[in-house]
């Protein structure tokens, strides 16, 4: 899903990049992947907690100033600054400017998906589970999952690690980890 986002959305967030960053479209092309991963792991963190009425307020909120003053946009336009920073070295005044604008163009363009997906121009839960999660447009959340179940594996191994030696009773207790988090995930998509 996010690389279909990044199709429709990626021509626009590189002239909101360029245009309000000042770098070479070059660079912006360079940011584009970090954008999609930072997008990726801010969605993937809200779904696997399941806080959909969060991310329900965060798509509702694009538009004006609402955006920019929402809790999960702050911490997926954050992620995509430390990865501008750290593999660009770019500064951090322009890092931001770059992930402010590029990130709000991509959900933008994804609360446009969200709202095409419903019966009317309100996004619901039921939009975001529609265009993230199950059905038609989905893709992502089986991405997601995947990656979700790839993090309590190794959620298991740090607990087994953690514990030192025990390794059968860090077992079971990564493995009681392991099942609630897949239960609640499980809730989340069944």
């Amino acid at each position: 899903m996010l690389d279909k986002i990044m199709e429709m959305a990626g021509g626009d967030a590189l002239k909101q990049i360029t245009d309000h960053a000042g770098v070479t479209p070059d660079q912006a092309k360079q940011m584009l992947p970090m954008a999609q991963e930072s997008l990726q792991e801010g969605l993937t963190s809200q779904l696997t907690s399941g806080n959909t009425e969060g991310l329900l307020g965060m798509f509702n909120s694009v538009g004006g100033d609402g955006l920019a003053s929402n809790g999960i946009f702050g911490n997926i336009k954050n992620l995509f600054m430390q990865k501008i920073m750290g593999k660009m070295g770019l500064p951090e005044s322009v890092a931001g400017i770059a992930a402010g604008a590029g990130m709000g163009s991509m959900v933008g363009s994804l609360t446009g998906l969200l709202k095409a997906d419903g019966d009317n121009d309100d996004i619901s839960t039921d939009n975001i589970m529609s265009v993230l999660g199950g059905g038609g447009a989905a893709g992502m959340l089986g991405n997601l999952v995947g990656d979700a179940g790839g993090a309590l594996g190794g959620l298991k191994d740090a607990a087994s690690g953690l514990v030192g030696g025990a390794a059968d009773g860090a077992g079971g207790v990564a493995d009681k980890l392991k099942d609630a988090a897949g239960d609640k995930l499980g809730n989340l998509l069944g």
